[in-house]
């Protein structure tokens, strides 16, 4: 055992002040901890709100789309799904087509998003068999069309009913165009947990849309999956760099630019606001810290002149500091672990499921961000105690004998 730490915990068990010493302690190391836990768990729910938001999306959608770039359709190359599956990183691709249509039904016609996919090909980029509510996708393929929930219901259609899809454009415009309009009928219904989603998009086959259309073998475009969805800005980089002009390629990051980067700021300010609680509570631990320098005066004075050097003084009260902050980091860091995984298991806290698509919080802790969130309130904790440590280490020894 080292003379700093022999002399810290000589320190802190040796209390002077009684009760009132033992107050301030609590309030530093119970400070700490409360701060931490809250950081946490704030950070664990607003994770899970984007990872929950992340999987909805990725339900319906792509992690990488390669289209014209001004929005035409574009000829229909199996080749070229051959060399999208040789890309590293990508472990599927299926041609879709999307387009603008309206959606008639016994009591109302709206405008919906037709998605035209091959359901073979269209499992292997999305999942669309986890968000089916109800019906069969292989039903597409008989002149059938699935419908978002909240759209089935805007309409008031259900499996079995007949609707019509009618589309105003067709490849070869003029003056004397008419809709196109084909009946079908609907084989299903799907829940994304996407509002968007659920109220305005319909799935037909590929051969549907392209008769719908008038577009032949055209499509849109290609959807990729891949591997690790975090890395689809590299390997868009460099798909980009091997597809012509033709192609141009965009991320599911690209598509919901604005809603992720909202809830990245909304979370780094949290973030901020909530590590000013635990900048409050290392005031406490200085305050702590500076009292026992008080009450120690005369020990300090002794010890100096028995020949202990100012560096070693300094330790001293550093590792008291230490141990303080280090108590309430480390009790905070328990409490929102425990609180989180409590939250995660049992339905506590209910949320409305008509606003929100869940019926409670969702919950997603990581090593890595219990790791930051240690990482940041020791690092505030050390900074507290730098001045406190350096005090104690200045102390004159004959002033601190005689007065102490």
């Amino acid at each position: 055992m080292s003379f700093e730490f022999f002399l810290a915990t000589r320190f802190l068990a040796g209390q002077r002040f009684g009760v009132f010493r033992l107050i301030t302690t609590a309030i530093a190391i119970g400070g700490t901890a409360l701060g931490v836990a809250a950081l946490l768990i704030t950070l664990a729910v607003m994770d899970g709100f984007r990872t929950d938001i992340q999987e909805k999306i990725l339900g319906t959608q792509p992690h990488i789309v390669a289209m014209n770039p001004f929005g035409a359709f574009v000829s229909y190359d199996k080749d070229q799904l051959d060399h999208f599956a040789g890309v590293p990183g990508v472990t599927g691709a299926s041609p879709f087509i999307s387009a603008q249509a309206l959606l008639q039904s016994s009591r109302k016609v709206t405008g919906i998003l037709l998605r035209g996919i091959s359901f073979e090909g269209e499992a292997r980029v999305t999942r669309l068999n986890s968000i089916l509510a109800h019906g069969q996708w292989q039903g597409l393929e008989d002149r059938g069309i699935v419908l978002g929930e909240e759209l089935a219901m805007a309409i008031g259609a259900s499996i079995g009913d007949r609707v019509t899809l009618i589309s105003p454009q067709e490849q070869k415009a003029s003056w004397t165009q008419m809709p196109r309009m084909r009946p079908l009928t609907v084989v299903g219904v799907f829940h994304s947990g996407m509002y968007e989603y659920d109220a305005n998009m319909a799935y037909v086959s590929l051969a549907t849309a392209q008769d719908l259309l008038g577009i032949s073998r055209q499509i849109s475009g290609y959807g990729l999956r891949l591997k690790d969805v975090d890395q689809a800005p590299a390997v868009q980089r460099a798909l980009q760099s091997q597809l012509s002009q033709e192609l141009w390629t965009r991320s599911w990051q690209d598509f919901n630019k604005p809603l992720f980067s909202a809830m990245k700021l909304e979370r780094t300010m949290m973030f901020i606001i909530l590590t000013l609680i635990i900048l409050v509570s290392s005031f406490t631990i200085i305050s702590n810290l500076l009292l026992l320098t008080i009450e120690k005066a005369r020990e300090i004075g002794i010890l100096q002149a028995l020949g202990a050097s100012p560096r070693q003084i300094a330790g001293v009260f550093f590792l008291n500091g230490l141990f303080l902050g280090g108590s309430g980091v480390g009790l905070g860091l328990v409490l929102g672990v425990g609180i989180s995984a409590v939250l995660r298991r049992y339905p506590i806290i209910r949320l409305p499921s008509e606003v929100y698509y869940i019926d409670r919080l969702p919950i997603h802790l990581s090593l890595p961000m219990v790791g930051s969130v240690a990482a940041c309130a020791l690092t505030l904790v050390l900074a507290s105690i730098f001045y406190p440590a350096w005090k104690a280490s200045q102390m004159d020894p004959v002033q601190a004998i005689r007065y102490g």
